[in-house]
């Protein structure tokens, strides 16, 4: 468990707050790409405790302002986006996305005043249909060399929703290797399935830990037979992201990762990635995977399905229909006879545990065993960071080496004497084109 202030320490993530100002020097994966139309309306954003407003100019390209102007505070969302710049409908005045105020009519044409004012401004970066923003001191690091932001766009799916509970609990549920053999669980094994075979058999897993350059190495070891384990190699990476291998056997198996950027302390954006390095992936892979046949439901939540009606306020595109007013959706009869939890699908399963922990779940009521391994060493990580933030001479962990982000999950069968960090090392880099299947082809 953690004292109360090493918990506020981990968990806010205002400007002023020591996790915070970490947080600000990584980038952040804010927007979907066309979430923006160049000369299109205005798009609200809160992040890391700030009200920003999201716009595409003339030349397409994003710009992330202050949500007020700096003139009279009118809110920048009523702006006209228009030849380069977002004008405020108040008294005209127009701003660049890199803050510069741009045109004043408001004021004498010999008036020197707009040279002056700025709006709050923040740099943007766009890859693979992910807008990208920097909102700490110059200069800003590279973007990290995540593989599912570096493959083509026919390799990676994308989708994301609004949660309504502090970032860390949304973070440390997706680096918790031990749930998925009980909340993601159906009551019946398939012997066919390899997440069947491995994960659910045998619930109490050896846990083995890896620091890195990005974050965390997380291996996590099951019985096979008399000769080899099956190791579950996932990872996290400094400071919210995760990756995790797909519970299927074949030649060229898809990879999943998330991201849980805050909006502010208690509320966070949860990012689904699902990515193949070899080939384009299939509709049918998203809508129809083994989840959704078995569990009622993905990982991914589905466009015009699966979210409430779009609102203009920040997120508002993105609520999951499964909330806290209708219990998640929860089917006890379902719990009965066909899964582990009642709630249906992976993504709502994690929601309604993670939100009902509270706004910002009390830590110093805890209890954690061997299975929270990868807890308690991502909190240290965390620790670390926030207690340093004031050292400017240095960058966080992970932001400071970029191309140590180009890593993937895998899972496979290994000796019994092999070392879990070498046995899987040429698979866990990832090169482009090249992937390790989850179960080698030697079983």
């Amino acid at each position: 468990m953690l004292t109360p202030e090493e918990n506020e320490l981990i968990t806010r993530v205002g400007r002023d707050a020591p996790m915070g100002r970490v947080l600000r020097r990584y980038w952040l994966p804010v927007l979907l790409a066309d979430e923006v139309e160049t000369d299109g309306p205005p798009l609200r954003v809160r992040l890391l405790g700030e009200d920003l407003i999201a716009f595409r100019d003339s030349e397409g390209r994003v710009g992330l302002v202050d949500a007020f102007c700096p003139h009279r505070r009118a809110p920048m969302f009523f702006g006209r986006n228009e030849e380069c710049g977002l004008r405020c409908v108040y008294h005209g005045w127009k701003f660049d996305r890199t803050g510069a105020c741009v045109d004043m009519p408001s004021e004498p044409p010999d008036s020197l005043f707009k040279q002056k004012v700025a709006i709050a401004a923040y740099p943007c970066d766009e890859r693979n249909g992910v807008v990208w923003a920097y909102l700490g001191p110059a200069p800003a690091p590279a973007l990290p060399a995540l593989e599912w932001n570096l493959v083509p766009a026919s390799h990676r799916y994308v989708t994301k929703r609004v949660q309504y509970s502090n970032w860390v609990q949304a973070v440390e549920g997706g680096i918790d290797p031990s749930h998925s053999g009980f909340l993601h669980a159906p009551l019946s094994a398939n012997s066919n399935d390899v997440r069947d075979r491995f994960y659910l058999r045998q619930k109490s897993p050896t846990f083995a830990l890896l620091e890195t350059a990005y974050g965390l190495r997380i291996g996590t070891r099951r019985d096979a037979d008399d000769r080899h384990d099956f190791w579950s190699i996932t990872h996290f990476l400094m400071p919210f992201y995760n990756a995790f291998a797909q519970p299927t056997g074949g030649p060229d198996p898809n990879v999943g990762g998330f991201a849980w950027v805050p909006m502010d302390d208690v509320t966070t954006v949860a990012w689904c990635f699902t990515w193949n390095p070899a080939r384009p992936l299939e509709r049918a892979e998203i809508e129809e995977d083994a989840h959704v046949a078995r569990l009622g439901g993905g990982v991914h939540l589905r466009p015009g399905v699966d979210y409430l009606p779009a609102t203009s306020e920040p997120g508002g595109a993105f609520r999951p229909l499964g909330r806290r007013s209708n219990d998640y959706r929860v089917d006890r009869e379902a719990q009965r006879t066909k899964r582990f939890a009642g709630v249906p699908g992976l993504s709502l399963q994690d929601i309604s545990l993670q939100e009902g922990m509270g706004p910002i779940c009390d830590r110093t009521r805890e209890h954690l065993g061997t299975s929270d391994t990868a807890i308690i060493a991502a909190r240290r990580l965390w620790l670390r960071a926030a207690r340093g933030a004031d050292d400017t001479s240095t960058r966080p962990l992970g932001a400071a080496a970029p191309e140590s982000y180009r890593v993937r999950a895998v899972g496979a069968l290994h000796p019994k004497d092999a070392d879990w960090t070498e046995a899987a090392a040429g698979w866990i880099t990832a090169r482009p084109g090249a992937v390790a299947p989850v179960l080698p082809a030697a079983q």
